[in-house]
């Protein structure tokens, strides 16, 4: 099931126990919505160490007490808030460091990242490393930290054979009807980042034309990232990277920003609670080699349709693909692109 009747009709179902004890997992933008309440399911069901990854501090830690409190978690080192703010690309590798201390240094383990920070931009503001936001949020920063974070994945399972490692990341449905003129221009980032292109677009494809485009690349960096991923002797990923659109749902994404007010009137009707929506982060950061590279609706892999299957897709994808490892390997010259 997908679209309206899915996200009515779909019951969704939390991973079992089983799969999560022991385990660590890192969920950024974890102080609010779908990733704190992912963190609470985490905790509840028997993690290990749950990392936060919090813009602000004090949020996180707000939300930190608030999870222990709810999971009557009595073991205050097993859930860590550590900064990250996805506008900064000093920030990430500054949190992607902590992370890698954590793992190799400290001898901890990383099972599970599930990249849910995001944000919904409807107007037009650049960081402070010359990005339009929703760029540098929701793609240039989610490729840096997932590829930051992929080797530690494989390092758990160096250690651990028994282990799966998951990367999530996380999109949205919303790709499907974006019209994304940029596609055809000679250099695709270049143009999304320009501000009157920026205004055209959201004209011509409405307040969530481009959200929809940084979660199609979103997906685009899914399958490119589980391309990377080392192969067992069986041909089996040695990380399962896949991608996850947790549907409509009562989130802060659409409070934070000066979004319409018929889509917040939609949100209050009929969209998902954050701690039923964000079931799907655990479902898809636990399920099989099936999903590797694939993305998933309603916990079923889906069909993310032809903006992402067509021939025509796959070249712009790797386009695109190229134009985001270049931009990164700036930010960072040894952040690996191959194995």
């Amino acid at each position: 099931m997908s679209g309206l009747f899915g996200l009515l009709f779909t019951r969704l179902t939390l991973p079992s126990p089983s799969v999560i004890q022991g385990k660590t997992i890192l969920i950024t933008g974890a102080n609010t919505g779908l990733g704190r309440e992912a963190a609470r399911h985490a905790l509840a069901l028997g993690a290990s160490t749950v990392i936060l990854g919090v813009r602000t501090l004090s949020k996180g830690e707000d939300a930190k007490a608030n999870i222990e409190a709810s999971t009557r978690c009595t073991d205050k080192g097993k859930v860590l808030v550590w900064p990250i703010d996805l506008e900064s690309f000093a920030s990430v590798q500054a949190f992607a460091s902590r992370v890698r201390k954590h793992v190799v240094i400290d001898g901890g383990r990383l099972d599970m990242a599930i990249m849910n920070a995001g944000i919904a931009s409807v107007e037009y503001a650049v960081t402070r490393d010359g990005w339009e936001r929703g760029i540098q949020v929701n793609v240039l920063s989610t490729a840096l930290l997932s590829l930051e974070l992929l080797p530690l994945l494989l390092r758990t399972k160096e250690r651990d054979p028994s282990a799966q490692p998951h990367l999530t990341l996380l999109t949205s449905d919303i790709h499907k009807s974006i019209k994304f003129a940029e596609r055809n221009e000679n250099h695709i980032l270049t143009a999304l980042n320009d501000e009157e292109q920026w205004k055209k677009s959201q004209a011509a494809g409405g307040a969530t034309e481009r959200y929809g485009v940084t979660k199609l690349m979103d997906l685009f960096i899914t399958i490119e990232i589980a391309r990377l991923v080392p192969r067992d002797e069986s041909g089996n990923p040695t990380v399962i990277v896949n991608a996850v659109a947790p549907g409509f749902c009562k989130s802060d994404l659409l409070t934070r920003e000066k979004a319409p007010w018929i889509l917040k009137l939609i949100q209050a009707l009929i969209a998902r609670t954050v701690e039923e929506g964000s079931k799907t982060l655990l479902h898809a950061a636990t399920q099989g080699v099936e999903t590797h590279g694939k993305s998933l609706e309603n916990q079923v892999i889906a069909d993310p349709g032809k903006v992402v299957t067509s021939p025509g897709a796959a070249a712009v994808r790797e386009k695109v693909w190229a134009e985001i490892t270049a931009v990164l390997h700036n930010v960072d010259p040894q952040v690996r692109t191959e194995y």
